[in-house]
């Protein structure tokens, strides 16, 4: 799973949920309310043993709410859509989920970790090897 299968996963889990509510790049100017934004926070790469990794995919979902409505009132939900992504061998379990808010506006920063495995090299990694004896001339 690369990070924008990450971010599709999120976006059609968080539309289960919320179908009526838009999810865009936090990027992109959205004057819409209410409204669902993400952002590809981070993406860290780490070794677990020589042949197996794991990528974790940091991303902010900030949920703004109608006018007249708190973004605390729909927590739990965003916490349901987000704790487990994907389908099938591509599901995802979030390692993290934590809400706080940024200038007022509620946001969610949730892990995804993804594990990889080095496939074994083809071929022949080790070959036969020749033992020669020879005479020992300091055996008496």
């Amino acid at each position: 799973m690369n990070a924008q299968e990450v971010v599709t996963y999120v976006q059609l889990s968080l539309h289960e949920k919320f179908p009526d509510i838009p999810f865009e790049r936090a990027e992109k100017p959205e004057p819409k309310q209410p409204r669902l934004e993400y952002r590809l926070v981070s993406v860290d790469f780490t070794r677990e043993r020589s042949d197996r990794f794991v990528r974790v995919y940091t991303l902010e979902i900030r949920y703004v709410p109608a006018a007249e409505h708190y973004a605390d009132e729909q927590v739990e939900q965003l916490f349901e859509a987000l704790e487990t992504i994907g389908t099938g061998e591509d599901l995802c379990r979030a390692s993290e989920l934590r809400w706080d808010t940024d200038d007022g506006i509620p946001r969610i920063r949730v892990n995804y970790p993804v594990r990889t495995v080095r496939p074994p090299a083809s071929g022949v990694l080790m070959s036969t090897m020749d033992q020669h004896v020879s005479p020992a001339s300091h055996v008496k």
